[in-house]
């Protein structure tokens, strides 16, 4: 099977020999301290590392004092929701949107509003007049290369986001999961940069530059929202979050193999957006749309009106293909035209294999 579904990095571009390597230092340098209890803020030489490695990244000085680990995107979603929100209270989001930050959302009792997304990213327009009749405790969005759809809202949209959020009171929560993850070089500055506005809370995880496995991301914004993370009542009681975990990701990034990692991803995941990009314009046809990946993940496929790409899914697997349909990133089961497909998980060699196994189903169904 292989499952074009599948949003995570594969097997072997999993930087097992850099982890031996940081380990090793971790041993040599005997700093039993990642072993205990840490601060509720996370462990301060990562926080001081990633604040370095940010600020050339990012291009605008990062403060290392603000900044919270955590253990992940997925987590620190859920913990912007404990931190800012009450059950019943509402959220905007992208329609579409990632879908487990759509179940983690509705786990916690709130009300989901999507926001049209196009090929300049999230709607300002439409998210302008929805606030007029409604306030949200926050904004989701994924800005940089979006899960699903791969465009990435224009730097003019940012700055009205930034502005609507000061004017009308509310919290940008900003998924900046792909930021670095950009092949063609032109990707705006994240929404970090506008973490001084008091409105932005940036996450950020080396789930995608480094492991999953790590557990370990981070939350940047003004001292007083982090700060909110930091009073959770399980960070306290665990004293912090993965500071072990911290210690290998500190080593990295001070001994530079994190900026090493990332050319590399780069380099891989171009290579197979040009191999998946090639293969369905071969075998799928023209009424079939999409746009070339700048970076990220994820092509989106957008079918004639009428299509529900949910039929697709049984005769595919016939086949050994998977995909994910449109629908599982709708808030009201919209999307039914849209396919997902993931080139993470998959050489070039498999991509070329699976397209026109998925064309074949697509087109006898």
């Amino acid at each position: 099977m292989i499952d074009f579904g599948i949003g995570q990095p594969q097997d072997t571009l999993l930087p097992l020999d850099l982890m031996r390597r940081a380990a090793a230092e971790f041993a040599y340098a005997s700093e039993s301290y990642s072993l205990q209890y840490g601060n509720e803020w996370g462990d301060g030489y990562l926080r001081l590392a990633l604040a370095e490695f940010l600020s050339a990244h990012y291009g605008v000085a990062v403060d290392p004092e603000p900044l919270f680990i955590t253990n992940g995107n997925s987590q620190a979603i859920d913990l912007a929701c404990a931190a800012f929100t009450q059950p019943s209270d509402v959220v905007f989001v992208e329609e579409p949107t990632y879908f487990l930050a759509i179940d983690i959302f509705r786990r916690r009792g709130l009300t989901i509003v999507g926001i049209p997304v196009d090929d300049g990213g999230l709607s300002i327009d439409a998210l302008e007049v929805e606030l007029k009749g409604r306030r949200p405790a926050f904004v989701y969005t994924i800005p940089a290369f979006h899960n699903p759809t791969g465009v990435t809202l224009v730097a003019e949209r940012r700055a009205r986001l930034v502005e609507l959020a000061q004017r009308y009171g509310f919290l940008i929560v900003a998924d900046e999961v792909y930021q670095m993850l950009d092949y063609a070089g032109d990707v705006p500055p994240p929404l970090a940069a506008h973490v001084d506005s008091g409105h932005v809370l940036s996450l950020g995880t080396f789930s995608k530059i480094l492991a999953p496995g790590l557990r370990l991301g981070w939350a940047q914004g003004a001292r007083a929202l982090t700060e909110r993370l930091a009073q959770l009542p399980f960070v306290v009681s665990g004293g912090g979050l993965n500071p072990f975990a911290s210690a290998f990701a500190r080593t990295v990034i001070e001994k530079g193999w994190l900026v090493q990692n990332i050319r590399s991803l780069r380099s891989v995941y171009r290579d197979r957006v040009a191999v998946m990009d090639a293969a369905l314009r071969k075998h799928f046809p023209q009424s079939i749309v999409f746009h070339t990946p700048r970076g990220g993940y994820f092509f989106w496929l957008r079918f004639p009106a009428g299509t529900d790409t949910r039929r697709f899914l049984e005769p595919a697997a016939k086949l050994g293909v998977g995909f994910r349909a449109g629908p599982k990133f709708s808030v009201c089961d919209g999307q039914r035209e849209a396919m997902r497909l993931s080139f993470a998980f998959y050489d070039g060699t498999e991509i070329e294999a699976a397209i026109p196994l998925l064309a074949r189903a697509i087109a006898t169904t």
